[in-house]
């Protein structure tokens, strides 16, 4: 894959997107809409997000076994769209344009003024959001597109002018090679994707690619406790400010104290005290994401001291740890951690609240299952309560004879004593059967974990 020069949307005058209810294709949806295109689409099944689409005034068709292209002359598909899509292949047949979503998403950044984009295994789409809604206070009238929904907006795009744009830069399949932006953040680098790309070595030089790609001045902000990643920015040559929980980096974490929901930490810049700053999202990885966001923006030019002061108020982003239910001695949380680190991350946090931690984790993808099941020993040790259910697919096949048995496998060699699989169609029977009246309830993983999540709060409420 290689950079898009194209100004792809110059002289569109109607785009059509094929899979628009997803996230990412329905966030580029409202922004070709604010760019003054007229924007139709279709999904398979009606939902929550085809509804506010079209309450935003684009046109969504249930249904994709016809054709519905109409006389749009851009059309648009997202990774989840086979090759062999009705709509897909007529588009192609007719000559119009036809563009992946991420070629798009990468044309708009690239011809923005000022680009700025986050990637890395976790904690993209938070910092993302940091991002967005520093910037968004501070009035610099950013356009922006994250993963997920963000709490202080209620959608996961901010619509503004193209003097700042931020964007959550996806690299599960290569395609953050299309980007390349003046400014990026890199949160970590993991052994992840492997189904795409085959060995750790080809995703690293994935990202060795896209540093070498970026556009003046080419600041990276990156992750100074990682150390593969600290060698990765030092070949690229380009400049950069580290951010981390040693006082080695250039803007380091330091006495980070946990509160109820949240946490306070020290701010160091350069070896020295700067200011203690507060967040209302909890856990040492939002630190992090925290500290990537102050990082890039001081070094862009922003105050630090507001930029600090704006992110107190920051409320996060849907499924992650996202508030469900709430009563004086009992939480739901919905979250979207799918891979070990993220897991162990997420339970560390609830661990600090000194409460007891169930969790029901739906592990994503099979391929991913068998290269990380041993991963997943110690994720879990944080919980007092491991619910593990079956994997979701997410459309795969499974060649590996892989199912969840071997993740409950390794949590309980590691010395765990609660662990059960309960099969999906059993979780909220169970969950009724066995309640929790006081502690903390997650439901964790990246595929429809987050449907079980609404209808156990729906029966909590229907019975309250």
């Amino acid at each position: 894959m290689t950079i898009v020069h194209e100004d792809i949307v110059v002289g569109c005058r109607e785009a059509y997107l094929i899979g628009i209810g997803g996230a990412g294709m329905s966030g580029l949806a409202r922004i070709l809409k604010h760019l003054g295109l007229s924007v139709r689409g279709s999904d398979r099944k009606e939902s929550s997000v085809t509804r506010n689409l079209r309450n935003d005034g684009i046109g969504v068709r249930i249904g994709q076994e016809e054709i519905g292209l109409g006389s749009a002359d851009l059309v648009i598909y997202s990774s989840a769209i086979s090759k062999n899509h009705l709509e897909l292949v007529e588009a192609r047949r007719s000559g119009r344009k036809v563009y992946h979503r991420a070629e798009v998403l990468a044309s708009l950044m690239n011809h923005a003024d000022t680009a700025l984009g986050v990637l890395g295994t976790h904690g993209k789409t938070t910092t993302s959001a940091m991002l967005s809604f520093v910037l968004s206070r501070i009035g610099a009238d950013p356009t922006c597109f994250v993963g997920s929904d963000m709490i202080n907006f209620g959608t996961n795009v901010v619509v503004g002018g193209r003097k700042y744009w931020v964007s959550e830069v996806d690299e599960s399949d290569s395609s953050h090679e299309y980007y390349a932006p003046h400014y990026a953040v890199i949160t970590n680098l993991e052994p992840e994707h492997m189904e795409h790309y085959q060995s750790w070595e080809n995703l690293q030089g994935s990202f060795r690619r896209f540093l070498a790609q970026l556009h003046r001045p080419g600041l990276v902000a990156y992750f100074g406790n990682d150390p593969v990643l600290c060698q990765i920015v030092k070949e690229s040559g380009r400049p950069s400010v580290r951010f981390g929980f040693t006082e080695d980096c250039d803007f380091s974490a330091q006495n980070v104290r946990p509160l109820p929901y949240g946490s306070e930490f020290d701010l160091w810049e350069e070896g020295f005290f700067s200011r203690s700053v507060r967040l209302s999202v909890p856990g040492r990885h939002n630190v992090a994401n925290a500290l990537a966001a102050i990082s890039l923006l001081s070094q862009i030019g922003f105050d630090m001291d507001l930029v600090a002061d704006i992110l107190s108020e920051f409320k996060g982003t849907k499924r992650r740890m996202e508030v469900k239910w709430q009563s004086a001695q009992f939480i739901v949380l919905d979250d979207y951690a799918h891979h070990p680190t993220e897991v162990k991350a997420v339970l560390k946090a609830l661990r600090e609240t000194g409460k007891y931690v169930r969790v029901i984790f739906q592990p994503h993808r099979f391929s991913r299952t068998q290269h990380l099941y041993r991963d997943f020993a110690h994720a879990f040790d944080d919980a007092d309560e491991v619910l593990l259910t079956d994997i979701y697919s997410a459309g795969e096949d499974n060649p590996y004879g892989i199912s969840v048995d071997r993740i409950a496998q390794e949590v309980v060699a590691s010395g765990h004593s609660n662990v059960r699989i309960v099969h999906r169609e059993q979780i909220i029977p169970y969950l009724q059967a066995h309640p929790l009246v006081d502690g903390v309830m997650v439901f964790m993983g990246a595929g429809d974990i987050g449907e079980l999540a609404n209808e156990f709060v729906g029966g909590i409420g229907m019975h309250a």
